[in-house]
This record gives C-alpha cells, structure tokens and sequence, in this order.
C-alpha cells in the first residue's frame, strides 16, 4: 500500500517544479482562506496594475517612451479615482441614505395593502392568518433593524481603516506598475530554473486573465452607463445606486444579474405600482441584460474565457464558499488557472 502511494507520488510531483508549483497553490490557498480580507488593498491593487500594464504595453507599442506611457497610464488612473471618490461615491452614499429612510414609509404601505386583503379576497386568506403573518413580518423588521445599527456602528468604527486604505491603494498601484519588473525577477527567485511547466501555464493564464480583466471593466462601464440611461428615461429614483449595482453585478456570472433585478423592480413597484411604467422598465431591463448576455458578453470574451457556464457556476459556488466575496469575484480567473495546470502538468501522470 505504501509503495504504491510512493509511487504515484513520484508519477505525480515527477519534477522538481510541480513540488515547488504545489507547495505555491497550497499557501497561495491557505493566505486567501485565512487573510482574505486583511489582504483586500493588495489584491485589488494587484488587479488595478495589471489592467493597467497593459494599456502602459499599448502606449509603449505606438511609440512613446516608457516613463511617458507610464506618467499618462498612472495619471489617467488617479483622474477616475478622483473623479469616482467626489463625484460617484458621495452620490450613491446620498442615494443609499435616502433609501433606508424611504424604508419605513413602504413598510406601512405594504402592511397597510396587507391589510386589506382579506377584505378584498375574503376567498383566498383570513384575518388571523394576515395577523400571524404581519408579527412574524415585525419580528423579522426589527432583527434587520438592530442589523442595520450594528453595521452603522461598526462602519463608522472602520472609517479609519477605509481612509487608510484609500490612501495605500494608488500608493500600491503604483510600485506595482512601477516596480512589477523587480517584483517578478525578485518572485522568480524561488522557483526552480527548470520552469516549462510554469512557462505554459502564465503564457495560458496572462493570455486569458488579461483579456478577461479588460472585458470586465468595459462590461461593467458599458452595462452601468446603459442601466443610467435606461433608468433616466424611466425617471426612475434612485438611478446612480442602481446602475452601480447593474454595472457591478457582470462581475457575478449568470447570479448577479438576477439578484439585481430584485432592488430594480422593488424600486420600480414602489415608485408606478402595477401600472404600464412598471411593466416597461422590466422589459427594457431584461432587453439590458439579453443583449449583454448575448451580445455585448460574446463579442468580449470570444477569446478570453473557454469554460462551459455549467463550469462557471459551479466555480462560483465553490470558491464563493471557500473564499466569500473574492471567491465569487475570482472564480473564473481560478477555473482558468486550474484548467491551465490540467493542460500543463507532465503527462507522466
């Protein structure tokens, strides 16, 4: 018995590279487990830089130097960030601040039409049932409330922590984007110099993720500015939180378009009611997300991501519940990476 562990062992870490590559995998796991979120500055640093090298590259490839590629690169990163921190932060803040307190008015309306049901459909629920519901439905309104207070306490407990890390963010951005070339040669270091196994898999994964990554952040514009427009058309409230939550939802395949049609038709009903209006927001919405489904997304990522969507969501329910928020958010990138290793590793196996 051991013998032949012993030697599947030796058929499967054939090299010294696919030890070295697994012992890798195995603290990159245990780091995302456990430090996950003390992390959060440096990983989204981390993707920021590598989005923007590859504009650096493009600048670079029509002819300018490469301080200068990098000085209108950085800059035109710090001109959206501030643009986004004084402009689009403050205003879905206001947005999101109007509607907890536009919560309690429509909880009264809803229990107001509850009410009345029996009244109106004598036939389909009774009075004592209405009233259990409504006590379980004012139990439940409290425990979100007591929720809300802790999280409000709580979120101005860690404003420090999030003004700190506004503050590391463009600083990590930058030696990241400056430094990446030290940062590689210094991580190369400790890895074997015998590496064609490492080679296929960035060349596969630098490929693909590059791709990938820009696809998002045009998905996520697009999708945000058409959700705006759709909305302003409507006269919709709200429209600056609800075209950010649209926009960002991409990142979620396939789940996150649906849980975000929640809030929009929630918002919807609450502004028309069941009228023409309503049902004519839902359409163009769904229209939104067809033709981001089925064209916007195809001509993207024709080449980016090669999974099947049975793939997709099964990575994003796994590493969702490995990892919460990054798990979700990095699913694809590690289906793509896992993918990788399979096609790279030696066959011996």
């Amino acid at each position: 018995m051991l013998e032949d562990l012993n030697n599947l062992l030796k058929r499967v870490f054939s090299s010294e590279e696919t030890l070295v590559f697994a012992i890798l995998l195995i603290i990159a796991f245990f780091v995302l487990f456990f430090l996950g979120n003390i992390l959060t500055p440096f990983l989204i640093s981390i993707i920021f830089a590598y989005l923007l090298v590859g504009m650096q590259k493009r600048l670079e490839n029509n002819g300018l130097s490469s301080n200068l590629s990098f000085s209108l690169t950085y800059g035109l990163f710090l001109l959206l960030g501030i643009a986004l921190i004084l402009w689009l932060a403050p205003l879905v803040y206001q947005q999101i601040q109007s509607l907890i307190l536009e919560i309690p008015k429509w909880v009264n309306s809803s229990m107001i039409f509850i009410q009345n049901i029996p009244q109106n459909y004598p036939d389909l629920v009774s009075s004592d049932q209405i009233t259990s519901f409504l006590q379980s439905l004012s139990d439940q309104i409290t425990d979100i409330t007591q929720n809300l207070l802790q999280a409000s306490i709580a979120g101005i407990q860690n404003t420090a922590t999030i003004a700190i890390n506004l503050i590391l963010f463009p600083i990590l951005v930058f030696f990241f984007l400056f430094d990446r070339a030290e940062i590689i040669s210094g991580f190369l270091k400790i890895l074997p110099k015998e590496r064609e196994m490492l080679k296929s898999v960035w060349i596969e994964m630098d490929e693909q993720l590059s791709n990938y990554t820009r696809g998002k952040a045009i998905e996520i514009v697009i999708v945000g500015c058409a959700a705006a427009f759709t909305f302003i058309l409507f006269g919709l409230e709200y429209i600056a939180l609800l075209s950010v939550l649209v926009g960002f939802s991409v990142l979620i395949p396939f789940i996150g378009a649906f849980a975000v049609t929640i809030p929009v038709a929630a918002v919807g009903l609450l502004q028309f009611g069941i009228s023409f209006d309503f049902w004519l927001l839902i359409g163009a919405y769904v229209l939104l997300q067809i033709l981001d489904g089925y064209l916007l997304s195809p001509l993207l990522f024709s080449d980016a991501v090669k999974l099947h969507p049975v793939i997709i969501m099964l990575a994003v329910f796994v590493f969702g519940g490995l990892f919460g928020f990054w798990g979700i958010f990095f699913a694809i990138p590690i289906a793509t990476l896992i993918k990788a290793i399979w096609n790279s590793w030696p066959k011996k196996i």
